[in-house]
C-alpha cells in the first residue's frame, strides 16, 4: 500500500512539473497558456516596458513565486491579428522585478548554486523530450562567478523539435562589478528559457499611418518628460526590447545634463 501511494505522489509530482511549461508552441493557444498560469496560481503584472512591434501585441505576463531564486517572469507574445503565438520568453531575473540595474548587488554561493541546479533541471527535462541540445559554455566552475573575471559563467543550449520551432535557454552567472566612467558592468544572475515559432510567413510592410505616427510622438514626449522629471524607471519603459538591456543609468542620465 505505501509502495503504491509512493509512486502515486511520485507521477503527480511528474505531471505537475510537466504542466509549469509547455513546448508545444504550434498547437497551444494564447487562452490556453493563460490558463496554465492561472491554474498554476501565478500572477499576472503589467508591463513595464514598451515593446515596438508591426506584428505582435503587447505580451502577456506572469510572476511565478520560487524558492531561493528570483521568481520567475513569463512573456506571452502573440500576434496582433489572430493571436497566435509568436514566442514565449520565461525568465529568472531579480533585477527584471526591482528594477533597480548597474548596482553592486552580489549574491551568496547559495544563490548562484541554487540557479544552476535551476538550469540543470530544465536541461535534463527539455533532452528528455527533444533529445541533446547544441549547447555552447559551461557552468561547473563556481569559481569563474566569484573571481574577478568579466562574464562570469554562461551556458548556451539550443534544440528544434521541428522545422518551425526553436527553444533556446542560457544562463549567467556572475559576481564582477565595474564601473569605468559612463560604463557599468554589474553582477548579472539571470536564465532566459525562449520558445519560438520559427514558421515562416510573408512579410508585410507595415504602413506607418497617420495614427501610428500619433503614437510614436506621443511616447517620444513620455519619454523626454520623464527624463526631464528624473524618473530613470519609467523612461526606460519607453526603450526597445532589442536595445534595454545595453542602455545604462549612467547614460540617461547624461542625456539629461546635456539638455
Amino acid at each position: 500500500m505505501r509502495q503504491t501511494l509512493t509512486l502515486g505522489f511520485l507521477l503527480i509530482g511528474i505531471a505537475v512539473y510537466g504542466q509549469e511549461f509547455n513546448f508545444d508552441i504550434h498547437n497551444t493557444t494564447l487562452d490556453e497558456y493563460l490558463e496554465m498560469e492561472r491554474n498554476l496560481r501565478s500572477e499576472q503584472i503589467p508591463n513595464i516596458r514598451n515593446h515596438i512591434s508591426a506584428e505582435n501585441a503587447q505580451p502577456i505576463k506572469f510572476k511565478r513565486e520560487q524558492k531561493i531564486i528570483s521568481d520567475l517572469v513569463g512573456h506571452y507574445y502573440f500576434k496582433k491579428k489572430d493571436s497566435t503565438m509568436s514566442h514565449i520568453l520565461y525568465e529568472w531575473d531579480e533585477s527584471l522585478l526591482t528594477l533597480k540595474t548597474n548596482t553592486n548587488d552580489k549574491k551568496s554561493k547559495k544563490y548562484q548554486k541554487a540557479l544552476i541546479r535551476k538550469f540543470n533541471e530544465l536541461e535534463k527535462m527539455i533532452t528528455n523530450l527533444y533529445g541533446e541540445p547544441v549547447s555552447e559554455g559551461d557552468l561547473s566552475d563556481l569559481r569563474i562567478a566569484n573571481d574577478d573575471i568579466k562574464g562570469g559563467l554562461k551556458k548556451n543550449v539550443k534544440w528544434f523539435p521541428n522545422d518551425s520551432t526553436e527553444i533556446e535557454m542560457y544562463a549567467n552567472v556572475s559576481n564582477y562589478y565595474e564601473k569605468r566612467g559612463m560604463v557599468t558592468t554589474s553582477p548579472t544572475h539571470r536564465i532566459r528559457l525562449y520558445i519560438r515559432n520559427t514558421k515562416k510567413v510573408e512579410q508585410i510592410t507595415p504602413e506607418l499611418t497617420e495614427k501610428r505616427i500619433d503614437s510614436l510622438k506621443g511616447s517620444i514626449k513620455q519619454f523626454i518628460a520623464s527624463l526631464e522629471n528624473g524618473n530613470i524607471a519609467k523612461s526606460k519603459s519607453f526603450l526597445s526590447e532589442m536595445i534595454i538591456d545595453q542602455v545604462t543609468d549612467e547614460q540617461l542620465k547624461a542625456l539629461i545634463s546635456r539638455n
